[in-house]
């Protein structure tokens, strides 16, 4: 992962939940669930996945919506299935660089609208996709995650 980036998009998760809503300030569920999203995201950037899957409930649902050859696409459900997918996603690319397009809260629910360019670690190909993350959360861990995004570009050719 590209650093000062990745700090750069973590830190700027916040900003972008509070742009544009005069009423930002008084959503005290959702500010809390943005920063559960950032601490999940803090986490796997220091290669801290142990921390991020305590943020995951036991019975986590977890998806990546996309064309079945995508590398990323599936679905898995607990803890155990979500971290070994997650390991084995963050496995495959390197020098990652998120930049957030919006963040969107209500509730219990987080959605991160971003684009991220990359390299596929393997044959350092390079990757650019758009993606929507949508966080549910239960008692303050991550209880479904759903990930959809342009996988065009990330299909070998």
């Amino acid at each position: 992962m590209d650093q000062p980036i990745v700090a750069k998009f973590i830190d700027g998760l916040a900003w972008a939940f509070e742009e544009g809503d005069v009423g930002a300030a008084v959503k005290v569920a959702e500010a809390a669930n943005v920063c559960r999203v950032q601490e999940s995201y803090r986490a796997i950037a220091r290669g801290d996945f142990a921390a991020f899957f305590e943020s995951l409930a036991e019975d986590v649902e977890m998806e990546f919506v996309g064309p079945p050859h995508a590398p990323f696409a599936g679905r898995w459900r607990g803890r155990d299935e979500a971290a070994r997918a997650v390991r084995e996603n963050f496995s495959q690319v390197e020098e990652q660089r998120p930049e957030i397009q919006t963040v969107v809260a209500q509730g219990d629910l987080v959605v991160v609208v971003a684009r991220e360019r990359g390299r596929f670690r393997a044959t350092g190909r390079p990757y650019e996709t758009h993606w929507v993350q949508l966080f549910t959360f239960r008692d303050g861990k991550v209880a479904r995650f759903r990930q959809i995004c342009d996988n065009s570009s990330m299909i070998d050719p």
